[in-house]
């Protein structure tokens, strides 16, 4: 992302789904940290946990903790950058270190980081004294256009991604894109595949736009930056005001991840996650083509804006079909209709933002053959 002449962006929006709200800013520039530092004073906490990973570069984490120095007493206690980390021990690591640390049920604990701080960091907030209060400062793209626009937290299982978690809903969530200056293009490009997911699947009345927008090098202007934020909580919003929880309409934001789930977790995550989801959507638009569901036009249309993205459009080599099918029957939106032998739960479209219903159910059961037919087709030298 370029920050050359990068000029102050403030917006800020309620973010409602079901019957929690919370306030959602994105800014810029070195004077938001006195708005971030009163919104912070109005909590009224009694202690700042920050947690981030390894990975968040010291000038931010600095930052952010001189800031709330200011406001009350602060700790910061640090994850590893990576995949395998974002587990059930590095939560009880974390746990016994923050409660050693005098956390009480009025203390908050802040994410500071990209999706793995956010969802180690709010599956802790929702865990400690059953619920202590969460503020959001994700500081990936990925993060401010997605993580932090759910109230899942979870971690992994040692078999499967996002096995062990709950609901939890953040107090505050504060975008600084500043942040994003120091991101490699591929972590950029990977945020805009969700939000290509979500053009796909829920806005496709702005495909046009982004289509024109997106660029292979990933540089863009703050502005440009702020409006895919704006989009993805829009697109999110539209699904999720009734459906917090995810079970209905809302399981659109699941299309792309059964495939895309097993390919980022059989490469522990060498497979950005935003990438992975890019190659799932393309092989869940092929397997509702070999159903008949979707016609050609609409399954090229996901090539050409991953492609304007300058995103992956195949599956890692090192992968096989049966490995992949393998961990897509661990896949968690297992149970939404009773399972079948020889079938995978997946979400599909019948065509641009229109998904396919089975009875008042957004699941469809693949039978594995059609699957595998449509993960090979994204598989090099298959």
């Amino acid at each position: 992302m370029s920050t050359a002449g990068m000029s102050v962006i403030a917006c800020e929006r309620e973010v409602q789904f079901g019957d929690f709200r919370y306030p959602f800013h994105v800014h810029s520039g070195d004077q938001s940290w006195a708005e971030f530092a009163s919104r912070m004073v109005e909590l009224d906490a009694d202690r700042f946990i920050v947690i981030t990973d390894d990975g968040v570069p010291s000038a931010i984490v600095h930052a952010v903790e001189n800031c709330l120095v200011g406001v009350g007493p602060t700790g910061v206690f640090t994850a590893p950058n990576t995949e395998k980390a974002k587990n059930i021990e590095t939560l009880d690591r974390l746990a016994e270190e923050v409660i050693g640390s005098g956390v009480t049920r009025n203390s908050v604990v802040v994410a500071l980081g990209g999706g793995l701080a956010g969802n180690v960091a709010g599956l802790l907030a929702a865990l400690i004294f059953r619920g202590i209060r969460l503020v959001h400062l994700p500081t990936t793209l990925l993060g401010m256009s997605d993580s932090v626009l759910s109230l899942k937290q979870a971690v992994n299982s040692r078999i499967g991604k996002n096995h062990l978690g709950t609901f939890h809903a953040p107090v505050l969530v504060w975008n600084h894109l500043d942040f994003l200056a120091t991101l490699p293009p591929e972590e950029i490009q990977a945020a805009l595949c969700e939000m290509i997911k979500n053009v796909l699947g829920i806005c496709p009345d702005r495909y046009d736009e982004i289509a024109a927008k997106l660029r292979p090098d990933a540089v863009y202007a703050s502005e440009t930056i702020a409006e895919f934020i704006d989009l993805c909580v829009t697109a999110k919003a539209t699904v999720m005001r009734n459906d917090h929880r995810e079970k209905r309409e809302a399981l659109v934001l699941e299309y792309g991840h059964t495939v895309g789930h097993a390919a980022e977790l059989l490469t522990g995550g060498t497979l950005r996650h935003g990438h992975a989801i890019g190659v799932g959507m393309l092989v869940a638009a092929r397997v509702s083509r070999l159903l008949g569901f979707m016609d050609e036009a609409d399954e090229a249309a996901h090539r050409v804006l991953l492609e304007r993205n300058g995103a992956p459009v195949e599956l890692p080599s090192q992968l096989t079909v049966d490995e992949i099918i393998s961990a897509v029957r661990r896949d968690n939106k297992r149970g939404y209709v009773p399972s079948r032998p020889g079938m995978a739960d997946m979400v599909i479209l019948e065509g641009l933002g229109r998904p396919h219903w089975v009875d008042d159910n957004i699941i469809t059961q693949v039978d594995e053959d059609i699957l595998r037919c449509a993960i090979g087709s994204y598989l090099p030298g298959s």
